[in-house]
């Protein structure tokens, strides 16, 4: 896989006008880099409930997937607002940026290195299969000391364009998402066996 660089990018937000291409919005020209696309923080947050369950276990009766509510709650904040994070807090948050990829180009979403100096980890499951449609989740840590004050619309990621050798259809379980997505764990749990005990 080749990484697309601005002129490429350039001509498949193009093509994507006419539908057959790449499609973010919104996007201004000084988010395009050399390599890269600058993407923004969106204005909600899925937040762990730490008190209200005592772990966070798939294969309990009281299936995860279907109570995600016990363990997690969205919040939404204003465009002028803050959202504080604190040291060794996980939330979920999204890209301002609606993004659909076409059938040959692949991403992977990185965080920036101004913030990585700060201790802000982001998207720590970092590929975005050709097909997608939607607003990209970001897993955001605090692994620095302090804590972080956030601001919608601050660009806190890049995200990076790959042309695939072949069209790939792929459909993934966060499709069409325009904000932060609770997980799905329907599929991990094909994988264990709900009444092995311990």
């Amino acid at each position: 896989m080749a990484v697309l660089t601005k002129k490429a990018i350039l001509r498949e937000l193009r093509e994507g006008q006419n539908g057959k291409g790449l499609v973010i919005t919104p996007i201004q020209m000084d988010q395009i880099g050399a390599s890269s696309i600058d993407v923004h923080l969106g204005n909600e947050f899925i937040i762990f409930r730490r008190a209200s369950i005592t772990s966070m276990d798939i294969k309990t009766e009281n299936r995860t997937d279907h109570n995600v509510h016990k363990y997690q709650e969205k919040e939404r904040i204003g465009k002028k607002d803050k959202f504080v994070l604190h040291p060794q807090q996980l939330v979920l948050g999204a890209t301002r940026e609606y993004i659909s990829l076409p059938d040959n180009i692949a991403a992977e979403i990185v965080g920036r290195s101004t913030w990585g100096r700060t201790g802000l980890i982001i998207a720590t499951a970092t590929h975005i299969s050709p097909t997608f449609k939607g607003c990209v989740t970001l897993e955001l840590v605090n692994e620095g000391e302090i804590p972080l004050v956030l601001y919608p619309d601050m660009r806190v990621a890049q995200l990076i364009l790959f042309r695939t050798e072949e069209k790939i259809s792929s459909k993934g379980r966060y499709q069409f998402q325009t904000g932060p997505e609770f997980p799905k764990f329907e599929k991990e749990l094909k994988y264990i066996n709900l009444d092995s005990k311990g």
